[in-house]
């Protein structure tokens, strides 16, 4: 009888011990899988933060080529029966004008109806025949743009990108195409100075999957796979998924380095970019982690089948079971008051147990934790109510419990933890915490990195774009108008050209502290990049009210700025303002913001130094608005 009763005492240690290795296990599994896909999370964030923007950029870029080329179209269209001469001196000129405007561009060509080149932006170019370019055959059939696969250009001998449109005549005639020519080297600058990462790598394919340009951090002068279409099966099935943008994880089919990729098209524009961070090195402290994390729960597992094995030695030696049974309390007490992993047991709401790395946790002695409610520990009564409800529900019916969330510290701070429960007997519970606070700090940082403009601390195109959506929704019916303020300074390049990127990256910074002091409360300051700037003005009664906000903003901005050489510079800026509809149907976010950009520009136009406000959409507002320039 006697040792039927300690048979039935072993087995219930054993299964103590293997529940206790079972939720050690659980517990590390659960928690490493939760920062993996965390940290994942974070990376496609980024990635797919990079791909838009530098698809806003590359499509900005290709806009001002096309509408360059349309511009060039349009006047041979109407001027074109001059003359030969005349036509040749006037294509001549405005390709200068063009080609300065342009300063990306590597050509801005004319070639005449036998694909022969007839006009250069450049003088000492010779003259060569495109008639063999399948973008002047493309170019011959359509009025609109055509964008050609990568190639080797006749003239440079290097890889590059063409951007072709048809010149015809008053009769409708095929006479020609004007074209422009963007070397893959451009790109390829581009993409280097938006790399995020020391394996990171950023390429520009065409709706055929040809490579046209590419930067890879690991080899930042290779110009392998141009032209080509070397790509792997699942950036096949993203595209099948859709054209438009989404990401991917695989090895790049270049270089075998495995990336997070995302991918963005251009808008209207046949390309798409792609931007890849490598997982060896974005994962690098996750790995780190997971290796001590399973090295801790595998010493502890050992450390319980140690403490199982001696049980049943202990069986055999009743003479000196009490010193055995004593010695591995004693082991157990040490595993679990370890120093990282904090345990804790419940019955009804209350603490009955807590280990030194739980006191430590909470900043607590064993004495103030023992019969604590449950409630004096959660953060808010949101916590409490879902480890009140859910995880009590949860404990009921599947025996285990497992999420991320904040207990309170003696100090009234808020700590991160990653809490793993799993029902016990008799109503009690073992729950498992490990500090995730660091980890949780680091993702809301990289959120705010992915929100703001690195170089100002003001919002980035991502946010400005989500922040007038929203003011758009609130705005809608309520009477109220709201101004989109698109801000380009004047006089920036010459500053960058003379003092250097430095001297002009201290000026965008003093821009920017000047729109936050002279910006309302609520209003939103934003740079979208190089040196354009917006400001979302919201709850205004008037035109007049977002014109005083400009002036201010003009006239602080205008001040001088006195460099950290001692050099003191100046800039100015034309503003455009474009207001929502008070009444009628509301414009989307673009349709608002490129309206303020045109207003920018036609303040550009006009002299620059000013303010133009773009005219309303609606027939009501604009009796009231108009067309003004200020």
């Amino acid at each position: 009888m006697k040792r039927l009763l300690n048979d039935k005492v072993l087995i219930r240690l054993v299964l103590g011990n293997l529940l206790v290795a079972f939720l050690l296990a659980l517990a590390t599994w659960l928690g490493l899988r939760a920062t993996h896909q965390s940290d994942m999370d974070v990376g496609i964030a980024v990635t797919e933060n990079q791909a838009r923007s530098l698809s806003l950029e590359l499509a900005a870029q290709m806009r001002l080529v096309d509408n360059a080329l349309a511009s060039i179209a349009h006047h041979y269209h109407n001027h074109g029966g001059q003359g030969p001469d005349a036509t040749m001196l006037t294509l001549y000129e405005i390709l200068q004008e063009q080609r300065g405007l342009l300063p990306f561009l590597t050509a801005l060509r004319v070639a005449d109806a036998q694909g022969q080149v007839v006009q250069f932006s450049s003088e000492d170019e010779p003259s060569f025949s495109i008639a063999g370019r399948n973008y002047f055959a493309r170019a011959r059939q359509t009025d609109r743009l055509v964008v050609s696969d990568p190639l080797i250009s006749h003239s440079f001998q290097k890889w590059a990108l063409v951007l072709a449109r048809r010149l015809q005549g008053g009769d409708g005639s095929f006479h020609g195409v004007v074209y422009a020519v963007i070397s893959a080297e451009h790109f390829h600058q581009l993409f280097q100075s938006h790399a995020f990462g020391a394996d990171s790598a950023i390429a520009l394919r065409t709706d055929k999957h040809l490579l046209v340009a590419r930067f890879s951090a690991s080899e930042p002068q290779s110009m392998a796979g141009i032209g080509a279409a070397v790509v792997s099966d699942e950036y096949y099935r993203a595209m099948a998924r859709s054209r438009e943008h989404g990401w991917y994880i695989t090895p790049t089919q270049l270089d075998g380095v495995e990336r997070i990729t995302a991918y963005q098209r251009l808008a209207g524009y046949p390309l798409t970019v792609f931007t890849g961070l490598g997982t060896q090195h974005h994962l690098a402290t996750w790995r780190a982690s997971a290796w001590r994390a399973w090295g801790l729960t595998a010493a502890s597992m050992l450390l319980i089948a140690l403490g199982s094995v001696s049980l049943y030695l202990l069986q055999q030696r009743e003479k000196v079971a009490r010193i055995e049974v004593s010695e591995l309390l004693r082991q157990q007490r040490l595993f679990m008051d370890n120093d990282l992993i904090g345990m804790a047991r419940m019955r009804e709401r209350q603490l009955l147990w807590t280990n030194t790395a739980l006191q430590h946790m909470l900043q607590r002695s064993a004495d103030e934790l023992l019969d604590m409610p449950l409630r004096a520990l959660c953060a808010d009564e949101e916590t409490y109510q879902c480890m009140d409800e859910q995880a009590c529900a949860a404990l009921r019916e599947l025996g285990k419990f497992h999420a991320q969330l904040q207990l309170q510290t003696r100090d009234g701070g808020l700590l991160w933890v990653d809490a793993s429960g799993a029902a016990l007997s008799h109503g009690e519970s073992l729950w498992v915490f490990v500090d995730i606070d660091t980890l949780k700090r680091g993702e809301q940082s990289a959120q705010h990195l992915a929100m703001h403009d690195p170089l100002t601390g003001l919002a980035n195109r991502r946010s400005l774009q989500a922040q007038l959506e929203q003011a758009l929704e609130h705005t809608d019916g309520a009477g109220q108008l709201l101004a989109l303020c698109f801000m380009d300074l004047d006089g920036f390049k010459h500053i960058n050209d003379t003092q250097g990127h430095d001297a002009g990256d201290e000026v965008l910074r003093v821009v920017a502290r000047r729109l936050l002091a002279q910006r309302r409360a609520g209003d939103c300051a934003a740079r979208l990049g190089g040196d354009e700037f917006v400001l979302l003005l919201s709850g205004l009664r008037s035109a007049h009210d977002a014109i005083q906000v400009m002036e201010r903003c003009l006239s602080s901005v205008s001040q001088p700025v006195r460099l950290g050489n001692g050099v003191l510079v100046k800039v100015g800026a034309s503003i455009g303002v474009a207001l929502s509809q008070p009444h009628g149907p509301q414009m989307s976010a673009p349709q608002l913001l490129q309206r303020a950009d045109e207003a920018m520009y036609e303040a550009k136009r006009t002299g620059k130094g000013r303010i133009v406000l773009a005219p309303s959409a609606s027939p009501q507002a604009s009796a009231g608005a108009g067309i003004s320039e200020l």
